[in-house]
């Protein structure tokens, strides 16, 4: 997925009817929403995106491998809320642009499953805060851990 210059967000993992919440966020089916597993993708050169890369509303998400390159976005580059579940694993980020905290996002009703050797270059989280992981749940940005690139 490259070259997109604007919209919503690359990838939605949403599986609802399209209610929200009082504060207008979307509500998956009670019994949840999709399983998607990312491997080696690459998202790059995406700007003005809504909701980032991918945007997981209650859904599972596994990215191995995938390397997001160059996106500016108002949401998180990965975002996972609503009793989310996410999974990263050697995947790399650099040159992101985000609006809140986090190039990835986990909001404090989600749970992200592991963060093994991702890496992270020349992020920027809003307004200075945290350009690796966001945890909402416990307040804490969780660093990416590798040194380098990974991705294959």
């Amino acid at each position: 997925w490259s070259d997109q210059s604007t919209g919503t967000a690359s990838v939605l993992i949403y599986n609802g009817d399209g209610s929200t919440d009082s504060e207008g966020n979307l509500l998956p089916f009670e019994e949840g929403s999709m399983s998607v597993d990312f491997l080696g993708c690459s998202f790059s050169d995406h700007s003005n995106l809504m909701l980032g890369a991918i945007f997981n509303v209650g859904g599972m998400s596994v990215i191995v491998d995938s390397v997001f390159q160059d996106i500016s976005s108002e949401a998180s580059v990965v975002s996972s809320i609503n009793n989310g579940t996410i999974s990263l694993s050697t995947s790399c980020f650099v040159g992101i642009s985000v609006d809140i905290p986090g190039t990835v996002f986990v909001d404090d009703s989600s749970t992200l499953n592991f963060n093994l050797d991702n890496f992270g270059s020349g992020n920027e989280g809003g307004n200075g805060t945290c350009n690796s992981i966001f945890d909402e749940g416990s307040g804490l940005c969780l660093l990416f851990e590798a040194g380098s690139c990974l991705a294959q």
